[in-house]
């Protein structure tokens, strides 16, 4: 029997990004939000007004670590850091690895089917936002 697998559609992405979008204007903070697919590639991404551009490459980073290594980006701080066991690792991913707080997973039945990576707002802010989002999305995939 072939095996069914869930894929991220569209339709999630800019559910992802709708919902942090908003969450962020409820914050009264400017991010960028970034969705990828299970294999990195960005699916959406949206700046909001007012957010520095830089936040864009480093919300898809943040993105892209999550779902790559399937789990927090902010896991690979610590791990990265000078003198620690994974130290070196972003050179194996030169300028697409971003250690840094703001990036989930996006999982389905126990499977990663993407990222979403946020940035422009302090590192608590970004990841709150991500995983208020991963929080919405997971209640209507559910349903």
């Amino acid at each position: 029997m072939p095996r069914q697998m869930w894929t991220l559609t569209q339709s999630d992405a800019s559910f992802l990004v709708d919902h942090s979008i908003r969450t962020a204007s409820e914050m009264g903070v400017a991010v960028t939000v970034a969705v990828v697919e299970a294999g990195g590639v960005t699916v959406a991404l949206l700046r909001m007004d007012d957010t520095k551009l830089a936040s864009v490459r480093v919300a898809e980073g943040k993105a892209w670590t999550s779902a790559l290594f399937q789990r927090a980006s902010s896991d690979y701080g610590p791990t990265t850091a000078p003198g620690s066991i994974g130290y070196g690792l972003q050179n194996a991913f030169p300028g697409n690895l971003v250690p840094m707080i703001g990036g989930q997973p996006i999982l389905v039945d126990g499977t990663c089917i993407g990222g979403i990576g946020v940035s422009g707002a302090s590192g608590e802010q970004d990841d709150s936002i991500a995983k208020a989002a991963i929080a919405a999305f997971a209640k209507r995939a559910a349903a």
